[in-house]
């Protein structure tokens, strides 16, 4: 074994299981195909469908938002002429 161990690090052992002469094997490539009938633009069309939905949704609800503080200040004018008025008629 030892024989062996030394040989092989000189280089002069040949393995049985691979002979001298090259073995010429030719790959073929990886193809991936791309199928589905257009399966793939269905989703893509969902998917923008669905942000356009989402888009829209934060708009309005960011416009529904901002509709309150005029009515906040209409309500807190009419709390002041109500006070008003009822500090008016104790007196």
């Amino acid at each position: 074994m030892a024989v062996l161990a030394s040989a092989a690090k000189q280089g002069q052992v040949h393995s049985a299981a691979m002979p001298d002469q090259e073995t010429n094997t030719t790959q073929q490539p990886v193809v991936i195909r791309q199928g589905g009938q257009g399966l793939g633009t269905v989703i893509a069309a969902v998917i923008l469908a669905a942000a356009a939905v989402y888009a829209i949704n934060v708009w309005s609800t960011t416009k529904k938002e901002t509709s309150p503080a005029k009515n906040l200040e209409q309500g807190i004018e009419r709390i002041k002429d109500a006070a008003g008025k009822a500090i008016e008629s104790r007196n």
